[in-house]
């Protein structure tokens, strides 16, 4: 696992440690919500769309034969999108423009680790596991094609 990696994932078990108030966590994803930049409409393709999510969620990646750049985005859906788009911007403030290898490198119960699944519904947490699924199969699948 690299240092890069390792830093991002201490910098986030940091923050979900120093949450005192319950609500501090859902601030937390509103503003990750709110900062991230979404993603160009012409992306947006059906089999780009993650599964199991209360919104449509859209998931992009880009590989340069080092790293993996994620383009991802929600839209509507049957709850409110902020909430799944703060997760979403919580997996790429981890997993964006690393490598296949330290994506992979990564336990994905971290976020049980740190109690993100704490208060989340059963949708917003199946979805999330969701996308983080296929972070972690297209790393497996971008590792793949760098050994061709």
């Amino acid at each position: 696992m690299s240092e890069v990696i390792e830093k991002r994932l201490e910098e986030v078990r940091e923050k979900f440690v120093g949450f005192t108030d319950p609500d501090d966590k859902w601030k937390f994803l509103l503003d990750l919500a709110k900062a991230h930049k979404g993603m160009d409409a012409s992306l947006k393709a059906e089999k780009f769309i993650i599964s199991g999510c209360a919104s449509t969620m859209y998931l992009v990646p880009s590989f340069n034969g080092e790293v993996i750049h994620f383009e991802m985005d929600v839209e509507g859906g049957t709850t409110n999108p902020l909430i799944s788009r703060g997760l979403g911007a919580l997996a790429l403030k981890i997993y964006n423009d690393m490598s296949p290898a330290d994506i992979l490198s990564v336990d994905p119960k971290f976020f049980q680790d740190v109690g993100l699944n704490v208060g989340l519904s059963p949708t917003r947490s199946n979805g999330f596991a969701s996308l983080v699924k296929q972070i972690y199969l297209y790393a497996r699948v971008f590792v793949a094609l760098a050994k061709k």
